[in-house]
């Protein structure tokens, strides 16, 4: 029988991470980073890039007054890529202007990343990707001046081709995510270890990294801090079909709509995936 995979064009397109200080959230992702807010309704903030219709963001904020919230091990770090070199050194101008401080700056091959940490914690990889290399690289520390004395034009808001890449996620048993990911969802393992999967023709990449253990009950609660939900485009009435089909066979809990518009799922983590039909 012929194992299920996702089509190649799905990848995580949107991140909902739940927050609980919505001010100091909005103003980072906005004024820092450069993200558009799209739209601000009820309790969540909605944001994208100049493209029309893009939604790479959504905070929710959670009601905190009663009893505190604590960050669990659903903080994530996610991959910001940026396309091309003169937007990221812009990006980087908007980062140091703001006195924003990163965590570190490094080039790795034709990878340019620096790495900050949003208000509550939840780490941002900020990336331009360049012509890949034929041979591996290590590591370096990246000088950012350069980039930024070289960017000449000020870019007002993060561009149409601003997407995710990476997200990285911080789980209890790589094992059993690791086949939920490949067996369930359909994405392609990337060697034989436990820690990477990817979508998109390998254009979109997950990694699993050992949870820190945290002494709370209340880390295990759907109310916690961190990740939300994914958002993942389907393009096709078919493609919703076939991933309907596959989780019956697997005798996989799911919700799915009568019109077959949208479909979710729990992972093993809780984090709940949401496949969007066009």
């Amino acid at each position: 029988m012929e194992k299920f995979q996702l089509s190649e064009d799905v990848y995580v397109k949107t991140v909902a991470l739940r927050i609980k200080d919505v001010e100091k959230m909005v103003s980072f992702y906005k004024n820092v980073l450069g993200f558009v807010l799209k739209l601000e309704e009820n309790n969540l903030s909605i944001f994208g890039s100049q493209e029309k219709d893009s939604r790479l963001l959504i905070l929710e904020e959670i009601d905190s007054e009663d009893e505190p919230i604590e960050v669990s091990d659903k903080a994530v770090c996610f991959s910001l890529l940026i396309p091309t070199e003169e937007e990221f050194g812009s990006l980087l101008r908007r980062i140091t202007s703001h006195n924003y401080p990163i965590k570190k700056a490094t080039q790795k091959e034709q990878r340019k990343s620096v790495f900050l940490e949003d208000p509550e914690g939840n780490e941002l990889e900020v990336s331009y990707q360049g012509a890949k290399d034929q041979l591996e690289a290590g590591t370096e520390v990246l000088d950012i001046q350069p980039l930024i004395q070289k960017s000449n034009v000020l870019y007002s808001s993060l561009s149409a081709g601003v997407r995710f890449d990476r997200i990285k996620l911080n789980v209890k048993d790589k094992m059993k995510h690791h086949s939920f990911y490949q067996n369930i969802l359909g994405m392609t393992p990337e060697s034989k270890r436990l820690d990477a999967l990817s979508m998109n023709d390998g254009n979109f990449w997950i990694h699993l990294d050992d949870a820190v253990k945290i002494n709370s009950a209340k880390v295990d609660s759907e109310e916690s801090l961190g990740v939300d939900f994914f958002v993942l485009t389907l393009h096709h009435e078919a493609e919703m079909k076939q991933l309907k089909s596959h989780l019956e066979e697997q005798q996989q809990a799911f919700f799915v709509d009568k019109k077959l518009t949208i479909l979710t799922i729990y992972d093993p983590s809780q984090i709940e995936w949401w496949f969007v039909r066009n």
